[in-house]
């Protein structure tokens, strides 16, 4: 079955996000980085799985996800003012909390 564009772009995301959490452990060490860019991109990869047959639920958990980390990773950005990571994953994290919330949406018509 051909995955849906909300699919692949929910698995980008999440290959993202936990990519970015382990470059955060390598890089400097943090756990933390590691321990949430891995719950964070485990819980995307649910929501990946489930955007087909439950979308408005699935995309309601994406929209939770990306607004914590757009909250996050952009208060990182304006103090920080580096590009990568922050900057990247703010603006991603913006990007798919529309479209997380045009799904909830069109799933609700």
């Amino acid at each position: 079955m051909a995955l849906s564009m909300s699919q692949k772009l929910t698995l980008g995301y999440a290959a993202l996000v936990g990519m970015g959490g382990l470059m955060g452990y390598l890089k400097s060490g943090s756990q933390k980085s590691l321990l949430a860019g891995g719950l964070s991109a485990s819980i995307l990869y649910y929501v990946h799985t489930q955007l087909p047959t439950n979308p408005v639920y699935a995309s309601s958990i994406g929209l939770g996800v990306s607004s914590i980390l757009m909250g996050v990773m952009g208060s990182r950005f304006l103090r920080s003012k580096k590009i990568f990571p922050a900057g990247v994953v703010s603006l991603v994290s913006l990007v798919m909390a529309g479209g997380y919330i045009h799904g909830v949406l069109r799933s609700m018509h």
